[in-house]
C-alpha cells in the first residue's frame, strides 16, 4: 500500500532543512539557481495573487502545463522539490484542479517519463486513453505526449521525472507502461516510495558518489515495479531492491533504539535474519554493530543535550536501549575516547570531547 506523509512546517512557507528562500524570490529566480532541495507555498503569497502566480511561474514556466482549480475548490498548493542529476522528485498538497501539458507546452522538447501516485482518485486523458486512476495507484506519463489531470478533490501526490534514456534498456517495452495504472500493492512500489522518502531527507543524498548511487537505485526500483527485463531485474536484485531495503531497516532500527532485536526486525520486514544480516555484511558491519552504534550516536546526543541535565547517565543508557550500565561506559569509552561522565562535565565546562 502506497503511504503518503504529511509534514509539519513553519509559519514562512519554507522549510529550514530546505531553503531560506520564500516562494515569490525562489519562482522569481531561473531555475539553475534553485537550492537542490526546496519548498514552494500559496501561504506565502497574498490570496487574490495566488492563483496567477502559481498558473504563470511554476505552472507554464516550471513544469510546463496549465493549471486549473475546479469549482468551489479555493486554490492551494504547497510542494517540495528535491533535484538529483537526472532526477526530479516532488511531493505535492493541493485542492481540486484540473492540469493539462497542452501541445502550445510540448516545445521544451522534455521526453521525459514522469511516474506519479496520488492519494485520491484522479481521471486521466493521455495517449488517447481515458482512465481512471484509484486511491493509492501510480501512472506513467510521456512528457513528450499531452495529457489532462482532473483532480476530483483535495490530494496529495508523490511525482518522479526520470529521462527516458535512464530506464530504456532496463525496461522490457516502456511504452507498454505508459498511460496505464500501476497497482498500489506493488511491493516494488512500496519500497520505491519509501526510498524517495529517504531521499527526501537525507541531506548525504548531496554528494556526487550517493548521488549517483541513489539515481542507479531509483532507476533499478523503477525496472522492477513496471517491468525490468531479465538481466536489470537480477542488477536491481543485488542494487537497488538490496539498499532500498537497507535503509528501511535501518529506519526502523533508529525509530525504535530502546527495543529493538533483530527478531522483530525480520518479523517487521518480513525477511529472513541471513537475509538481514546480509545487507548489513554488504557494508562491512553487521546487525548488531549498527545498532551499537546508533544507540552510542544518540546516547552522546542525549548527554550533550542541555535538556538532559539532571538525568542520570543510567536513566539515558536504558532509554537508548543498553540494559547494563558497565558494558554502555565501556563502549562508550571505547567509541569516544572518554566517558560518559567526562563529556557531561566538558559540557559544563564549555569544551568539546571528540
Amino acid at each position: 500500500m502506497v503511504v503518503f506523509r504529511s509534514e509539519q512546517r513553519g509559519q514562512t512557507g519554507m522549510d529550514s532543512a530546505t531553503s531560506n528562500l520564500g516562494t515569490v524570490e525562489l519562482l522569481r529566480r531561473p531555475p539553475p539557481e534553485w537550492p537542490a532541495t526546496f519548498r514552494f507555498s500559496t501561504d506565502d503569497v497574498p490570496e487574490s495573487d495566488r492563483l496567477p502566480f502559481f498558473r504563470e511561474f511554476l505552472g507554464r514556466q516550471v513544469m510546463r502545463q496549465d493549471i486549473d482549480p475546479l469549482p468551489d475548490h479555493p486554490f492551494r498548493a504547497d510542494t517540495t522539490m528535491r533535484r538529483l542529476p537526472g532526477l526530479l522528485m516532488y511531493w505535492t498538497t493541493g485542492s481540486a484542479r484540473r492540469v493539462r501539458r497542452t501541445r502550445e507546452l510540448l516545445t521544451d522538447g522534455n521526453d521525459s517519463l514522469l511516474f506519479q501516485w496520488v492519494s485520491v482518485p484522479r481521471q486521466v486523458e493521455h495517449l488517447g486513453r481515458e482512465i481512471l486512476v484509484g486511491p493509492g495507484e501510480g501512472i506513467v506519463f510521456s512528457c513528450a505526449d499531452t495529457r489532462s489531470v482532473v483532480q476530483l478533490r483535495d490530494y496529495r501526490t508523490v511525482s518522479l521525472t526520470v529521462p527516458r534514456s535512464a530506464l530504456g534498456l532496463r525496461l522490457s517495452d516502456v511504452n507498454a507502461t505508459l498511460g496505464r495504472p500501476l497497482h498500489r500493492k506493488s511491493a516494488a512500489q512500496h519500497l520505491l516510495l519509501r526510498y524517495l522518502e529517504v531521499l527526501r531527507e537525507e541531506s548525504a543524498a548531496a554528494t556526487t558518489q550517493l548521488s549517483e548511487l541513489a539515481i542507479d537505485h531509483v532507476c533499478d526500483l523503477l525496472a522492477v515495479a513496471i517491468g525490468a527485463t531479465r538481466d536489470a531485474a537480477d542488477v536491481a536484485k543485488t542494487r537497488g531492491v538490496r539498499a532500498a531495503r537497507l535503509l528501511e531497516i535501518k529506519n526502523s532500527v533508529r525509530q525504535n533504539l530502546s527495543q529493538v532485536t533483530l527478531a522483530g526486525i525480520t518479523t517487521r520486514h518480513r525477511l529472513t535474519p541471513r537475509y538481514v544480516q546480509m545487507l548489513f555484511e554488504y557494508e562491512s558491519t553487521t546487525f548488531t554493530e549498527f545498532v551499537l552504534e546508533e544507540r552510542l550516536a544518540l546516547a552522546r546526543r542525549l548527554l550533550a543535550s542541555p535538556r538532559s541535565t539532571g538525568r542520570k547517565i543510567a536513566d539515558i543508557a536504558f532509554d537508548c536501549g543498553f540494559g547494563d550500565i558497565s558494558y554502555f561506559n565501556r563502549k562508550f569509552r571505547a567509541r569516544f575516547g572518554a566517558t560518559p561522565s567526562d563529556l557531561r562535565n566538558s559540557r559544563h565546562r564549555g569544551a568539546d570531547v571528540t
